[in-house]
């Protein structure tokens, strides 16, 4: 039985998933101390050849899983049922891993009380990025705590394309919660699961060593890009804070009443500070695309029923068929 699953969820991956799978051909685990799996979201480009000839061609033996449900849930809780090893390891179809990643994850290990091990996410940049971008590192899903092992702290988090957790922890706290759905972002995903691995009492610890690298295309570099990464959080902190508290109405128009304003504030702010560096102007910008999407998802949840539902929902992994 393998040590430690790879977990790869992809949608129309096609063109970025070959190198992802080459970094995990030449890992230096022995190949029968892994297991890689690529979880097909509802693809319909060719994601399903490109897997096939790049596993042939460098001799490593790849899962093919088709997960037809959209989101991204789905594709991670798909690859969890299918999976042999006692760890998981999540990736992303647009990353290299470090030739030592899986090692450096199970090395962190050696506690059964250590939960979750996640490591640096650092990018590799198509193009240069523009300075006033570098500010938002978490929107690029770009990570560095340090350059020692540590324990973590809540909310101190691990990133989903470098997010390994134990097989068992992951099924008794219901899995991940949901995340996108193609472009619509409707939940907090890894971050809600981590809360739930901290709330069970388990330790979650970041190793500097587990390095993963992100490609960064040119078309993330783009205001427009960073406006729709702070909707999506927007979203994703709504759905925190009535998943954790219930919906209540009156609270619900408050606080939608709230980030709506928030949100006009913000943009007349970008508008009155046109004379200012690209940086202040960019960021009122992003703050309003942040209260606008969070103002639209508190108050659907007034008559939206089957976001209400959603919202309210405790455990995924078992029913999300």
């Amino acid at each position: 039985m393998p040590r430690i699953t790879v977990i790869i969820p992809t949608h129309n991956g096609a063109d970025r998933i070959q190198e992802t799978i080459e970094s995990l051909a030449h890992q230096d685990l022995p190949r029968n101390e892994y297991e890689v799996i690529v979880v097909d979201n509802a693809s319909t480009d060719d994601t399903k050849t490109v897997v096939e000839e790049v596993s042939r061609k460098h001799g490593l033996e790849v899962c093919y899983i088709y997960e037809p449900q959209l989101g991204l849930h789905n594709a991670r809780h798909a690859g969890a049922r299918n999976a042999r090893g006692e760890i998981l390891a999540y990736t992303d179809d647009d990353v290299i891993c470090d030739k030592v990643w899986l090692r450096e994850l199970l090395n962190c290990y050696d506690s059964d009380k250590v939960g979750c091990v996640g490591g640096k996410v650092l990018p590799t940049w198509e193009v240069p990025p523009p300075k006033w971008i570098l500010r938002y590192p978490g929107a690029l899903a770009l990570l560095d705590h340090g350059d020692e092992v540590k324990e973590l702290k809540w909310p101190e988090a691990i990133y989903g394309c470098n997010f390994s957790i134990r097989r068992d922890v992951l099924f008794a706290v219901g899995g991940f919660n949901p995340d996108s759905f193609g472009n619509i972002w409707l939940g907090d995903g890894e971050t809600g699961l981590l809360r739930k691995v901290y709330d069970a009492g388990w330790k979650v610890v970041y190793n500097p060593k587990a390095v993963v690298w992100h490609r960064i295309p040119a078309a993330r570099l783009t205001l427009d890009y960073m406006k729709r990464r702070f909707a999506y959080q927007g979203a994703a902190d709504a759905y925190t804070r009535y998943h954790y508290r219930g919906v209540g109405r009156l609270e619900l128009v408050l606080h939608g009443l709230v980030f709506m304003g928030s949100a006009v504030i913000f943009g007349l702010l970008a508008m009155l500070t046109v004379p200012a560096p690209i940086a202040v102007r960019h960021h009122q910008i992003l703050r309003a695309s942040y209260c606008w999407s969070r103002a639209g998802y508190t108050l659907r949840l007034l008559y939206d029923r089957q976001l209400q539902a959603l919202v309210a929902k405790e455990r995924w992994l078992e029913n999300d068929r």
